[in-house]
């Protein structure tokens, strides 16, 4: 029995399902049997396939060199079923005997397949390699006057310190994670060193003075004050590592504009309609994403493992993005799953309560309450 016509069903990827689905065509599948799910015909499935392996693959007769003397294409090569089965690992969940596979083996092209540019990294291999570079320039080289340091003008995969920071700050408002927390949003900060029965003030729970900022934290070095604050009172004391604290509340007086690193978009496949150009900044922006988000041991190197986290956050801080700059960074709580942080860049003229005789006009921030958890 020839297979003409295969069921959404069929396939685990999600995209390629959707796809199939979206023709709505006729329950009855040749392939599993199946009246659960729409159909097409094998072949403009295996058509779609390989129109969609073009984002990511380059076909070896236009790419690579060919020499017959020495045994043919100079270079590593697949054919179509290598790269969608064994490379893509496309799976087919109800092709219990192997007649799908078989099906579709014959009906996808015998076409040789071979990397997108043999000469080049993919963009987002490339800047990891880089961004990798510039934590050990930063670290271990140049601390300052560094942005020039990394790239080569003879080399397509390597980018400077500066096209790194550059290609993060593009990438993030492409992707759209440059979003808004909106206005009354409370925010929580933890002091864990107030001993009980001390009069506290609002300012207590506000960014420190700059002649006390003397910690190295994730997003600022010492003497650059930021206002870090946590999206629940709970999450806020969890970051102290304390068991117990005082905990104040602040309430955002207007839309604050961030870049959004708490939730990043999963990372579309290679049959989904995104454009490579997007998929590859995105898996580039989820390796930055973990890399400065990883948890540091606050030992005698903790001022070098944040210095990268540093240099990339105060870079964004002055970046002109299309709407204006930011107010500030929020990403994922690495102690707390169901949490997330904000490093806010306000000092204390953006600090509000009701004792201040006259608040600066750049005030945003409003002191709520506080309470000890």
């Amino acid at each position: 029995m020839t297979i003409d016509r295969v069921c959404s069903s069929c396939f685990s990827d999600t995209d390629l399902r959707a796809w199939i689905r979206s023709f709505n065509g006729p329950r009855g599948c040749d392939a599993c049997g199946g009246y659960d799910s729409p159909t097409l015909e094998l072949t403009e499935i295996c058509e779609h396939i390989e129109m969609c392996l073009r984002k990511f693959w380059g076909l070896a007769v236009e790419q690579l060199p060919y020499e017959s003397a020495e045994g043919g294409y100079q270079g590593e090569t697949w054919y179509t079923n290598e790269v969608v089965f064994d490379e893509e690992q496309l799976e087919l969940p109800r092709d219990r005997d192997g007649r799908l596979y078989n099906a579709m083996t014959r009906t996808l092209t015998d076409e040789l397949w071979c990397d997108w540019d043999w000469l080049s990294l993919d963009d987002d291999v490339a800047l990891r390699s880089s961004w990798e570079s510039f934590c050990e320039t930063v670290k271990y080289v140049r601390r300052f006057f560094f942005h020039q340091l990394g790239g080569s003008p003879d080399d397509r995969d390597s980018y400077s310190s500066a096209a790194v920071l550059q290609a993060i700050a593009m990438f993030s408002e492409q992707l759209g994670l440059i979003r808004t927390l909106p206005a009354r949003t409370l925010l929580w900060r933890a002091r864990p060193d107030i001993p009980r029965g001390t009069r506290i003030q609002p300012a207590d729970f506000g960014p420190p003075p700059k002649d006390r900022a003397l910690q190295s934290n994730r997003m600022n070095p010492p003497g650059i004050p930021m206002m870090y604050a946590a999206s629940t009172a709970s999450a806020a004391k969890k970051e102290t590592r304390a068991t117990t604290a005082r905990v104040g509340a602040w309430r955002t007086l207007k839309e604050a504009r961030i870049l959004d690193l708490r939730n990043l978009p999963s990372v579309p496949g290679v049959f989904s309609d995104v454009s490579r150009h997007e998929i590859l900044g995105l898996r580039f922006l989820w390796h930055f994403s973990d890399a400065i988000m990883s948890p540091v041991e606050r030992d005698e190197r903790v001022h070098i493992e944040y210095l990268p986290s540093q240099v990339a956050t105060e870079f964004l801080r002055d970046f002109e993005f299309a709407g204006g700059h930011l107010d500030g960074v929020a990403y994922r709580s690495v102690v707390d799953a169901h949490a997330w942080n904000v490093a806010l860049f306000a000092g204390t003229s953006a600090l509000r309560w009701e004792t201040i005789d006259a608040a600066s006009p750049d005030s945003w921030l409003e002191f709520v309450r506080a309470v000890r958890i």
